[in-house]
């Protein structure tokens, strides 16, 4: 008797439910006890009647309503094929869950619809739920909202929402309708980086069609924030209004007088058409640590170009020291660096505001450099006080949370600058372990493990920022020259930065534009730190200076941009001042 289970142990309740389904499921199967059947296009099913009405309101209704159904042993169901009332029963009288597959999920959610079959249609729900992707996301909403299933069409909304970037260039987006258009172009949670997206995506729309759907761009338009739209996709989506859906040229004029202000004070009507708050996401400028006397504050602050105000973002655990490197991949920033002796790694991610510890590198590295290529993340040469100067480059795997090395470059460097293109990485000048400043510029293969010295600069490089735009690479060097380098190693000059000295600095990209946020002097007056953001048209080279400043003491040397919810964080009390 030792062997057998106590009464208290067992599930009774579940124990009694699946005996009954038990038995119900062999009567189904041997045919006995059948009370009526159900007749659906071409085939004929002997079924329960008590069964039908437990898992039915549909087949209750129809069974106590005194109407002829009631009483007939046969009754006819429309609109459904054998198929998939076979499925439908196999569902219920198997238990079994994988009838609810990719082939059967749409029949089966109209069908459990129809006969108001509850647990079926929350099968049915939770399957779409759980395989949305980009190539069905539109349809499952689509499908969702005419059966009327508010919690999976919410569900499959949000998606396309969050995933707007890949999903509006599926062909399956140019053909949604006007109503599911504006209803995603309508909403503040629409994740993209900046409205220019959002203008892309609606031309992209209405061309596809255009003799049609060239009536709906006003209507459009009321949903999107062109005072938040660059400068050259606004021009863009005139020339597009004007040319080719043949828009009255006073529907224009109200539209530039609507990006013109800032608030509503244009006294023209059309002007006050479209909203004027930002998207809730935004492409925001990260800034790690605050300069102070005894170093670098942890803290960490982003700023919104779109509101001009500051945001505070959740604090480094620890002091990060001097010489760390960031990069970013898949809108996470990834973090290194030496911190009281400790090395480290560090993963932000805006969507839960944390800072994870990763694994850390084989070897302490400072004056290092972190790059992305080939969607993997990369830390380039550096240096330690014990090591002293670094070739090789390391590669972090995501997935098993390591580091392995791929090679070495010919010349080992610290306080260099790094971007890549491709599968290629290339490094700009840098120290050698002597501290002789180099004029090098190198490239590595990170497919195999190919190492050149490629070209040379016309005098030493250090303590430049470089970064890539498509196919081009551009270095900042610290006397303002802006030069353009391309994958062979030729160089040409895109720019110069007036009354320019100075070293870390940020090099961002924003848009088809390069930005140039504060940095150090080495002469100071009164701050050490400049505060001004320069842009840099990345097709002509010319020069300006933006409205948008840092806060005192601010650290650009590793700013980077990240795609963030603003509404979730919390602001500054003191634009530009962080607390």
């Amino acid at each position: 008797m030792s062997g057998m289970l106590s009464a208290s142990s067992v599930d009774w309740a579940n124990k009694i439910r699946c005996n009954v389904v038990d038995g119900l499921r062999q009567s189904f199967h041997d045919g006995i006890f059948a009370d009526i059947e159900i007749e659906v296009s071409d085939s004929v099913f002997r079924c329960h009647k008590v069964f039908l009405c437990a898992i039915s309101d549909y087949f209750l209704a129809m069974f106590t309503s005194g109407m002829r159904e009631s009483v007939d042993s046969r009754v006819t169901i429309k609109d459904l094929s054998g198929a998939t009332f076979r499925a439908v029963l196999d569902f219920y009288y198997t238990c079994d869950r994988s009838v609810v597959n990719a082939d059967t999920a749409e029949d089966l959610l109209r069908a459990a619809g129809l006969l108001q079959m509850i647990t079926l249609q929350d099968s049915c729900e939770a399957f779409y739920a759980e395989n949305l992707n980009v190539d069905n996301a539109l349809a499952v909403w689509d499908l969702a909202q005419c059966l009327h299933c508010e919690a999976l069409a919410d569900k499959a909304k949000r998606f396309v929402l969050a995933n707007f970037l890949d999903i509006y260039t599926e062909p399956d987006f140019l053909h949604v309708d006007i109503e599911h258009l504006n209803e995603l172009l309508n909403d503040d949670d629409l994740r993209v980086p900046d409205e220019d997206y959002v203008a892309e995506a609606a031309i992209s729309w209405i061309k596809h069609d255009i003799t049609k759907r060239a009536k709906f761009f006003t209507e459009i338009c009321v949903n999107l924030r062109l005072r938040y739209l660059s400068e050259e996709s606004f021009n863009k989506l005139l020339g597009f209004v004007r040319n080719e859906c043949h828009i009255k040229d006073s529907y224009l004029e109200g539209l530039a007088e609507n990006r013109r202000y800032s608030f509503p004070e244009a006294s023209n009507s059309v002007a006050m058409e479209t909203p004027l708050t930002s998207r809730n996401y935004e492409n925001m400028l990260v800034l790690i640590g605050v300069h102070r006397a005894t170093g670098i504050l942890p803290t960490v602050h982003a700023y919104s170009f779109n509101t001009k105000m500051w945001f505070k973002l959740s604090s480094l655990p620890f002091d990060p020291g001097v010489g760390y490197a960031t990069c970013v991949l898949d809108n996470c920033l990834y973090m290194s660096g030496i911190s009281l002796r400790k090395a480290y790694v560090l993963r932000y991610d805006p969507n839960s505001n944390i800072w994870e510890e990763c694994c850390q590198m084989p070897e302490k590295r400072r004056y290092h450099e972190m790059v992305v290529a080939c969607n993997q993340v990369h830390a380039v040469c550096g240096w330690n006080k014990r090591d002293g100067v670094f070739t090789s480059i390391i590669q972090y795997h995501l997935a098993e949370d390591s580091w392995t090395s791929l090679g070495n470059l010919l010349v080992g460097v610290y306080s260099a600058s790094t971007c890549a293109v491709d599968h290629m990485i290339y490094v700009f000048g840098g120290r050698a372990d002597d501290s002789t400043r180099k004029r090098d510029i190198q490239s590595f293969n990170v497919l195999t493990g190919q190492a050149m010295v490629i070209n040379q600069f016309p005098s030493a490089v250090t303590e430049s920022r470089a970064l890539s735009i498509n196919s081009c690479m551009y270095l900042a060097l610290t006397n303002g020259s802006i030069m353009k380098v391309m994958e062979s190693g030729s160089l040409s000059r895109h720019s110069i930065l007036p009354n320019f000295d100075r070293f870390n600095f940020g090099l961002l990209q924003r848009g088809s534009n390069i930005l140039v946020v504060g940095g150090d002097t080495r002469y100071p007056s009164g701050s050490s730190q400049f505060v001004d953001i320069l842009e840099v048209n990345g097709q002509d080279g010319k020069v300006k200076i933006l409205s948008d400043r840092l806060f005192n003491n601010a650290s650009a040397a590793a700013c980077r941009i990240l795609l963030i919810r603003r509404v979730i964080l919390p602001r500054l009390s003191v634009p530009g001042m962080p607390h």
